[in-house]
């Protein structure tokens, strides 16, 4: 490995040397190349005036500390720590179809089963596409979906992409076991750049399981940056689940976009748990007539944690479809930003959209700011919108409580209430429990043994427990807008 990328820091020669220790083509070379120069020439976002200043803080990071290439040890041996991650991983080993492992810059394990690989569906890691599968790669990579130019932190991200993952499904393949990938970060000052592109071609279909962790201690910050592009062509399904659960000397930089043909549709699901500071940036482009989307949304912060969650439903087609629902709880003096919007293109005649965003502030110095929008273009549309903000309310907890309930179980209680509308609506069983126990494990101050998963498990009357117990700042009725021809 060169000097250029064995230093901290970024350079345009740390890009070269980087590009030419991987054997790359010259497209790929000269693709790095140009994101290199938008980088240098783009500011970093910095928000609005009068926000919470997550963005401004991302911008002080210090990226320069940072080591653009950390390739994994080359024995093939996994720490006991990863491991243990992927024996828990959120779909087992005889539940899944695929498996895909990042660690740092490298993908280290990839599989995929045999049934499929007669199919023709190619599951591999990104560096390998880029080999044995350029034509794809190229006409795909951080063209549409997540372009080079989209801010900042995606210029860098293109110029030093490593590892990553490559999936194509193709016309009329139906993947019934989900895929999982796991991405770790296991070393401090490092800089993990880990990109997702996943083609599923006409009437074809796949679930796909995606987890970000950490696995190593100190106060030196590492970097990840995931950026997720999904294409579907003319009636293809995809569901894409990720939970972020990053340790917190680790700082997030997501971008997740996905393109649709007609009657295509993507189900997103969207867990933020961990990371000191997350920037986190999600959404469909309803290309195609009949195209359908939908996001679910889950984040939980306390201490210091940071979060922007930035939504956008972009319908461009005819009769096309989108919803967004997200849930969160803070607090301790965490901090978080959502700022969703609703984009109906001209000509985008029989839109229908949706957009939900609820916040629970759960001690007196967390903040949470949340800013949904529409932009309408067209004048035959049904799109809503809305968001609220407030506490548990007293009135429900004293209901609660003179029946015998302990007033740290109450709230617990009216907590999971709160997060039932969206948990309900994952379809995954191992991401709801993981994240019933995460509510239970940040009730408790961040100590949950296993009795107090069972007594909670034993106690929440989860049918019986709704949003009537939380008290809005803001009325709870959403704004909507009706167009409709004369």
């Amino acid at each position: 490995m060169t000097e250029a990328l064995a230093t901290t820091g970024f350079s345009r020669e740390a890009v070269i040397a980087l590009s030419r220790h991987k054997g790359e083509p010259d497209w790929m070379l000269q693709k790095r190349l140009e994101a290199w120069e938008i980088y240098e020439q783009t500011p970093a976002p910095l928000g609005r005036r009068g926000d919470l200043g997550t963005l401004q803080r991302l911008a002080r990071f210090h990226f320069e500390a940072l080591h653009p290439y950390l390739p994994a040890d080359g024995n093939g041996a996994l720490p006991a720590s990863i491991e243990q991650g992927l024996s828990n991983a959120l779909v087992g080993a005889t539940e899944r179809s695929g498996l895909v492992l990042q660690r740092n810059s490298s993908v280290v394990r990839v599989e995929l089963s045999e049934e499929l690989k007669s199919r023709g569906v190619i599951l591999t890691d990104l560096d390998t596409a880029v080999r044995e599968h350029g034509d794809l790669v190229q006409r795909y990579f951080m063209t549409q979906a997540v372009p080079l130019a989209t801010d900042k932190y995606t210029a860098l991200h293109a110029a030093f992409w490593s590892g990553g993952i490559f999936l194509y499904i193709p016309s009329g393949v139906e993947i019934e076991e989900p895929i999982l990938a796991q991405i770790w970060l296991d070393s401090p000052s490092a800089a993990a750049f880990a990109h997702t592109l996943i083609i599923a071609d006409e009437l074809s279909s796949a679930r796909y399981v995606e987890e970000y962790a950490s696995a190593f201690e100190g106060e030196q910050p590492s970097l990840l940056s995931a950026v997720v592009e999904v294409f579907t062509k003319n009636g293809a399904r995809i569901e894409f689940t990720s939970l972020q659960d990053l340790g917190r000397n680790v700082w997030s930089v997501m971008h997740k976009n996905s393109i649709h043909e007609a009657d295509s549709s993507v189900s997103w699901v969207m867990a933020d748990l961990g990371s000191r500071v997350t920037f986190s940036n999600i959404g469909s482009n309803l290309i195609g007539n009949g195209s359908a989307a939908e996001l679910v949304g889950v984040f939980f912060s306390d201490q210091d944690q940071r979060f922007v969650i930035k939504s956008l439903s972009n319908h461009v087609g005819l009769s096309t479809n989108a919803e967004t629902l997200v849930h969160g709880a803070l607090t301790d003096e965490s901090r978080v930003e959502f700022d969703g919007m609703i984009r109906v293109q001209p000509g985008a005649q029989q839109t229908a959209s949706f957009l939900s965003e609820h916040n629970l502030l759960l001690s007196k110095h967390c903040r949470a700011e949340a800013i949904p929008g529409l932009e309408i273009g067209a004048n035959e549309v049904s799109a809503s919108h809305g968001a609220t903000t407030g506490q548990i309310d007293e009135e429900q907890l004293f209901y609660l409580m003179a029946r015998g309930l302990p007033k740290d179980e109450a709230e617990r209680i009216i907590v999971q209430g709160f997060f039932e509308p969206v948990l309900q609506r994952i379809t995954l069983d191992s991401l709801r429990t993981r994240l019933r126990r995460n509510i239970v494990r940040r009730m408790r101050g961040g100590h949950e043994s296993e009795a107090d998963w069972i007594e909670a498990q034993e106690r929440w009357e989860i049918e019986g427990v709704d949003e009537g117990a939380v008290s809005f700042d803001r009325p709870s009725e959403e704004e909507e807008i009706r167009l409709l021809p004369e």
